[in-house]
């Protein structure tokens, strides 16, 4: 059987139409492909950056305490206003967490001291450089200690100079008048 002739133009036509018509579609599919390997290579860009940038090593954490605050000077809410303060003022290697603030047994303190609950003072020794106390430490483990205490801070009546962040010796804010 041979082919109708028209129906052979028409058949060579359609497959001209269909070639032409592929052309378009391998453009966009080539821009497609070209967009996705630049967005491969933005990334990658941002992979070897980091992975090259400058990296500083992060101290790590050497000590770590669990404090308890309490009240010795009768101040209402002392102890949670230093909750809140401390934690930002300890420096690494350090690290603090307040577990409980509460009232001493009496409220006649009259300076602030600390006390380790636990017979490793290092530290407590620590805290108490970084909060201006004397850091001759005495240590009384606590019996029932499911907080996990580590350190207990009293706070006592001179407890404005560790609002303000200054040493317990220091008498910047209360000058003294000269005795000439």
């Amino acid at each position: 059987m041979s082919k109708d002739p028209k129906r052979l133009k028409a058949d060579s036509a359609y497959r001209i139409k269909r070639a032409r018509k592929k052309k378009p579609m391998r453009l966009v599919e080539l821009a497609i492909v070209v967009l996705f390997l630049i967005i491969v290579a933005y990334a990658a860009s941002f992979v070897v950056q980091v992975t090259k940038g400058y990296s500083q090593e992060r101290p790590a954490v050497e000590y770590f305490i669990n404090l308890q605050i309490l009240n010795g000077c009768g101040q209402p809410g002392i102890a949670g206003l230093l909750t809140d303060r401390l934690e930002r003022r300890i420096l690494k290697p350090l690290t603090v967490r307040v577990v409980d603030a509460a009232n001493f047994d009496h409220f006649d303190v009259d300076t602030t001291f600390l006390v380790s609950r636990t017979a490793d003072t290092a530290a407590v020794k620590l805290l108490a450089r970084q909060l201006g106390l004397d850091d001759d430490i005495a240590c009384r483990e606590l019996e029932d200690n499911y907080m996990n205490i580590g350190a207990t801070l009293v706070v006592g009546k001179d407890y404005k100079r560790l609002l303000n962040g200054q040493p317990a010796g220091s008498t910047a804010g209360n000058p003294q008048p000269r005795s000439d």
